[in-house]
């Protein structure tokens, strides 16, 4: 296997390695940009980044100072890359987001001032779209420059030369369950990362990434952004809705651009099997593939078979798809399969884990777990009894703690969290090494790392470890009116010990609530040995979710104690609790105008139809209350991108997808896009992609 042309170990820093390839590899295409057909649209040389890149940086010289923080409010596009190294190259610390829209500001206002943001980078289009900014955000006192800018004369720029230690950018988690916090990602720890990749995942002078992963998530700023440069090979990227709509787009591009290597979530793998025809597979030549990159959230071997048996007959090479693991606090990979042999399942005895030991097989219900890899060499892992911070014995679960080059020094401004995470230390060890400490479970077994799931969704009943994720997944599998996404387990403290309640939101009309109880308590208890104490069934469209549509179980969990969930039906193992009356909500009423409709008015009222009749198809809803949005309905992401592709068909017109997810309910979200696609013809920007 040849290696690159440049070896990035000489290197201390990204501008270092950035200036050489814009030397050396100047006139090769550096990255490449889709556009939602799947045509190229831009592309950058290397010597085209290094010149765009240096004249942003001058801007950014000129009005704010090293070590300030710089908020990148990009959708999809090469602006954001030239952005991201123009602020290498300023000396000031990139803070990738998104850009500003109604459901988002809150989340970015709150980043913004976390950081102590100095300046807005982002695209003329969107820096316009600002204007309509709240005036009392933090985020509407910023400076603002447009990354599309002229070159300037590379003498007037002044670069400041890093070191390894010092901090390039902030990757903020998501805040979902709490308030976001920006990892600390050095120079160092990204040259370390990406040596990491590229020796796992056997990059060489010839490969080609193609990714549609977000580029202000973890997986896309180091699989698409960084490794690319750090190797010196071309980028193929995309919109991640362009995916989310089509993924026939992201397999066509590796197929036309012989691509070699992408990374995805675990979900990606299965929509590409469901919504690919077997004509449009027909058209693939996906040989070029060497690694796939299953990870960023569970691996689940159905899919692996599934995505694996889809795509053999289009040439995927049957070790191509890899799992891996890893978190943005260690810059992104921490363990990985290689491209040399294929996935490993095992079956472990589900009774044993549940008490930390792990017995292969077994006479009881088993689990089958997915290894995701080995560290690579300085990363090491450790397996770690999290209550006492002794490592565990061969043959246990414990929390996955790692150490190394790649894991940051903590996060932005936060001690004390910082501490907790990241200043971990093994008890009795002979040296003063600190480690990160994931918060997730998993063992050792042959060599390779297993992942069991969260410490936070555990349960512990008489001594034993229940995963809630694995207690939800027998109950969604135990009836067919039940469904992923809508079954939540959680514990509560009842006469002093620790109790299982399921909250479930069944979707058939005519269901036996009291079969329906029976039914998963019996599955639960006859798979897992734990009876629940309670199982409640509640209405439709009403599991507490975040505005992305993620599920909230500790919301839940407190509308549980507090009466405060939407019951069809409860059950209790002591005191049975009479079913309460279902209140429906009637369907929001049409206009009282008595005037002649506008057209924006008509086109409401179309899509008010499509959508209502759409949803009660896809969810199953009998009836649709359009006074709340779509994640509150329980529609996933993946769901709300179905839904933009079907009514842009059934309008004829294109509309941003921000205009659904921003919206607070069906009726503002059908308005919003009526207006859209009856004004007069405007320029929009590209859709910002998946959360």
């Amino acid at each position: 296997m040849n290696s690159p042309s440049i070896s990035s170990a000489v290197f201390e820093n990204w501008i270092e390695l950035l200036d050489a390839r814009a030397t050396k590899n100047g006139e090769e295409v550096a990255f490449a940009f889709l556009d939602d057909e799947g045509r190229e649209a831009d592309a950058l040389t290397y010597r085209e980044l290094d010149e765009r890149a240096r004249a942003l940086a001058h801007q950014l010289n000129c009005t704010v100072s090293a070590g300030d923080r710089v908020l990148l409010l990009h959708p999809p596009g090469l602006d954001y890359v030239v952005s991201f190294y123009a602020c290498l190259y300023a000396g000031v610390i990139a803070v990738p987001l998104f850009p500003p829209q109604r459901s988002r500001i809150e989340h970015i206002d709150e980043v913004a001032r976390d950081c102590a943001a100095s300046v807005v980078i982002s695209t003329s289009n969107v820096l316009s779209g600002m204007r309509e900014t709240p005036g009392d955000t933090y985020l509407e006192s910023l400076p603002r420059i447009a990354s599309d800018t002229e070159a300037v004369d590379r003498e007037l720029i002044s670069i400041i030369q890093p070191d390894t230690s010092s901090i390039a950018y902030l990757q903020y988690t998501s805040g979902s369950t709490s308030a976001p916090k920006g990892v600390i990602i050095t120079h160092g720890m990204m040259l370390q990362q990406c040596a990491e990749l590229a020796h796992t995942w056997g990059v060489d002078a010839g490969s080609v990434v193609v990714s549609w992963l977000p580029h202000f998530h973890d997986f896309g700023q180091v699989s698409g952004v960084l490794l690319p440069v750090y190797s010196g090979i071309r980028a193929v990227l995309m919109a991640p809705a362009t995916f989310v709509k089509n993924p026939i787009r992201w397999l066509s591009a590796v197929s036309m651009y012989r691509g070699t290597h992408s990374g995805s979530p675990n979900f990606a793998f299965d929509l590409c099997a469901e919504k690919t025809t077997p004509e449009q597979r027909a058209e693939l030549d996906l040989s070029s593939w060497r690694m796939v990159s299953n990870g960023a959230e569970p691996v689940r071997k159905a899919t692996l078979d599934r995505f694996q048996e889809t795509f053999l007959p289009c040439g995927l090479p049957p070790t191509a798809v890899t799992p891996g693991y890893g978190l943005a606090e260690a810059t992104l990979k921490v363990a990985s399969g290689t491209s040399q042999s294929p996935y490993v399942a095992t079956r472990f005895d589900n009774e044993a884990l549940g008490r930390r030991k792990v017995v292969p097989g077994g006479m009881s219900p088993a689990t089958e777990l997915v290894a995701c890899g080995t560290a690579t060499l300085p990363t090491e892992i450790a397996i770690v009894t999290p209550e006492s911070g002794l490592r565990v014995a061969d043959g246990e679960v414990g929390e996955i703690w790692a150490s190394g080059p790649i894991v940051a020094p903590g996060y932005w401004n936060k001690q004390q969290d910082s501490a907790a995470v990241f200043r971990a230390r093994i008890t009795g060890a002979d040296d003063d090494r600190t480690y990160l400490r994931t918060g997730d479970l998993g063992f050792i077994h042959q060599g390779e790392l297993y992942i069991c799931g969260r410490i936070k969704n555990l349960m512990i009943v008489n001594g034993v470890n229940y995963y809630l994720e694995d207690l939800e997944a027998t109950v969604v599998n135990c009836d067919e009116s039940l469904r992923a996404g809508a079954v939540l387990a959680f514990s509560v403290d009842r006469d002093g010990q620790e109790s299982l309640v399921v909250a479930a939101e069944p979707r058939a009309e005519d269901l036996d609530p009291e079969q329906l109880v029976a039914v998963i308590h019996d599955a639960v208890a006859r798979i897992h040995g734990i009876a629940p104490s309670a199982i409640v069934l509640i209405a439709e469209g009403t599991v507490p979710r975040t505005t992305s549509g993620k599920l909230r179980r500790q919301r839940c969990r407190t509308d549980y104690l507090a009466g405060a969930l939407s019951e069809v039906y409860r059950w209790e193992a002591t005191v049975p609790m009479d079913s309460p009356a279902l209140e429906t909500t009637s369907a929001a009423t049409e206009s009282g105008s008595t005037g002649m409709p506008s057209m924006r008015e008509l086109v409401q009222q179309g899509l008010l139809a499509t959508t209502r009749t759409w949803i009660a198809e896809r969810a199953g809803h009998a009836t649709v209350d359009e006074s709340r949005s779509l994640a509150e309905l329980g529609l996933s992401s993946l769901d709300q991108m179905t839904l933009h592709e079907h009514l842009e068909t059934w309008s004829g017109k294109r509309f941003p997808p921000e205009l659904m997810w921003d919206a607070p309910s069906i009726t503002e979200m059908t308005a919003a896009i009526a207006e859209s696609i009856t004004a007069p013809a405007q320029s929009v920007d590209p859709a910002v992609g998946a959360r």
